[in-house]
């Protein structure tokens, strides 16, 4: 597997996060720069770069992972009029990162719209090889795409923004007008050995035939390769023979001699500035027994361990950055009030640990339960200068640590899961290869009339006790948990997740509460999807969560520039 080393690299006033795997030897005969996709493809597909830049470093060669400008954890907006220019240069720096550490043959690897972004990037980047994975051909056709499904799948925007949305992603009108003008050009690659790896949908196309034959290098037809790049659940397939495939492809037309790797790490970068001018660091650290792979923010001033702290639990399989980036740009406006931010991934999921295909890591389990409690514990030293937040098993991630280390407050949102304990048939329902549903198989029906009918007549005592076993979700449960616990309680719901809250009768559990004092806040916004795709929740997250933390820490809330742009949301008292 080698070993990865984390790292910014890039000009200071725009560092870019990168991670070097280096072949155990300490010695690689290339260098490979791995481009990927943008917005939600960029997170489902992180693992399965991850497990090839593992593989290439089996082979004896070097691999460079990163995240554009602007995309991920580097630095920049996500929104900049100029991200496609942005993109381009990161790709040039990546490479010319690669190139450093002694390699004298560079082969680029695109997936998706990684191969567009990476095609271009090759107008003033010399390289020996290139991979054209799952390729998308041109940004237009690309746009189109993304737009109808976020349209069918997510909703409509605030037409007021002028920005455009894709899954897991905002752009510029100015940058989408550039990508739309991006195309794969074949006369760039001239005398550059090529690898066009597609679809099997599309490989007969003329567009893919007419790159081809312009190509004239090795091909190879991608079986079930929409698993991977868009999968229907948030369980992702891993291309593992596809993976190997394009490995030894690579490490096929390397050279026979190696070189003694040099590698310069940086731990630590100015990725923002506050209002005030104050640079705003990060740095990379490891939390716990198991060397978590984290990120800390904070404004100067000590190393961010002793101020307010948010940490961010991850959702499902996906790594720190959050949904659509969210959690990164969170983290770096509140460090300007002084409020510093962790986030992490558990073992199996982003940077820490290595990809094992054939033992998928499970959603909840043991080690992830001992994860979320190690990072609440590194994160800070006294709970009480701790606020936990996450979505979706993110937040029931923040619930159950808070339960057990009393931090100052929880801000829990898209949460589905209100049980204290999770029974073991959860467990092995969520678990990586089962199908969608229930797990229950042809009883799954069944039991869903059965539960409605529970839902509507059965006695609210009853249920709630029901909850208590886990054998359905009741609100009260978890919020009644929290409030023994003392820990003051914020929820956030989109459409769906209200309706859900609903349905399983919160709103009687919220009275209930409210007769013994409790008052947790409940914020039931009108639209958006659960994974928070749609670009409005997303702002409207970022409002309440950054009011809420500063609000808990009893720091001022400047209202003007912690306010949403999308649309407004009903708060429940």
């Amino acid at each position: 597997m080698g070993v990865q080393y984390p790292t910014w690299f890039g000009p200071d006033d725009l560092p870019l996060l990168g991670t070097v795997h280096v072949p155990d030897s300490g010695r690689a005969r290339a260098a490979v720069v791995l481009c990927p996709p943008l917005g939600k493809e960029h997170v489902d597909t992180y693992r399965g770069i991850k497990a090839l830049a593992e593989s290439l470093a089996d082979r004896g060669l070097l691999a460079v992972r990163f995240d554009y400008a602007g995309a991920g954890d580097s630095a920049g907006a996500q929104d900049d009029p100029d991200a496609v220019t942005g993109w381009l240069r990161s790709v040039v720096e990546a490479v010319g990162s690669a190139r450093a550490t002694g390699a004298s043959s560079i082969c680029l690897v695109g997936l998706r719209s990684g191969a567009l972004i990476a095609a271009a990037a090759t107008a003033t980047e010399a390289i020996d090889s290139m991979v054209l994975w799952d390729p998308i051909l041109s940004g237009r056709s690309y746009l189109r795409e993304q737009r109808a499904q976020y349209t069918l799948s997510i909703g409509a925007d605030d037409p007021s923004d002028p920005r455009v949305s894709i899954l897991g992603g905002v752009l510029d009108p100015a940058a989408v007008s550039a990508l739309g003008a991006l195309k794969i050009d074949p006369a760039r690659l001239a005398g550059v050995r090529t690898l066009l790896a597609v679809r099997t949908a599309v490989a007969d196309t003329p567009a893919v035939r007419s790159l081809a034959g312009a190509l004239d290098g090795d091909e190879v037809t991608l079986v079930d390769h929409e698993a991977f790049t868009t999968p229907a659940s948030f369980h992702v397939a891993l291309p593992t023979g596809h993976i190997r495939e394009i490995a030894d492809w690579i490490a096929a037309g390397a050279p026979a001699a190696d070189t003694e790797v040099r590698l310069k790490v940086r731990d630590r970068a100015q990725v923002a500035s506050a209002p005030d001018g104050r640079p705003v660091v990060e740095t990379l650290e490891e939390l716990g027994p198991n060397g978590l792979f984290a990120i800390r923010t904070h404004a100067t001033g000590g190393d961010g361990s002793t101020h307010p702290t948010l940490l961010f639990h991850a959702t499902a399989y996906e790594h720190r950055v959050g949904p659509g980036r969210l959690w990164v740009e969170i983290a770096r406006s509140l460090a300007a009030d002084g409020v510093s931010s962790v986030r992490y991934d558990r073992r199996g999921t982003g940077n820490t640990g290595v990809v094992d295909p054939d033992h998928p890591v499970a959603l909840y389990s043991d080690d992830s339960d001992r994860d979320a409690r190690d990072a609440a514990g590194a994160a800070v030293a006294d709970p009480r200068d701790l606020v936990m937040t996450g979505l979706c098993s993110g937040a029931w991630y923040s619930a159950a640590v808070a339960l057990r280390v009393r931090p100052r407050a929880v801000i829990l949102t898209d949460l589905i899961l209100w049980s204290v304990y999770r029974r073991r048939s959860l467990r092995e329902q969520l678990a990586p290869g089962m199908p969608a549903g229930d797990g229950a198989g042809g009883d799954a029906s069944a039991r869903a009339r059965i539960k409605a009918l529970l839902q509507r007549h059965l006695p609210y005592p009853a249920w709630r006790l029901l909850g208590r076993f886990g054998v359905t979700q009741v609100p009260e449960v978890l919020l009644e948990a929290l409030r023994k616990a003392g820990v003051p309680t914020t929820v956030i719901l989109s459409a769906e997740d209200h309706a859900w809250f609903v349905g399983q009768r919160g709103e009687e559990g919220l009275r209930r509460l409210r007769r013994r004092g409790g008052d947790p806040e409940i914020h039931a916004v009108g639209f958006g999807d659960h994974p928070a795709l749609h670009r409005d929740l997303r702002e409207r997250i970022r409002t309440v969560t950054t009011e809420t933390v500063l609000r808990r820490f009893g720091i001022p809330v400047d209202t003007e520039r912690t306010a949403d742009t999308g649309r407004t949301a009903e708060a429940l008292r």
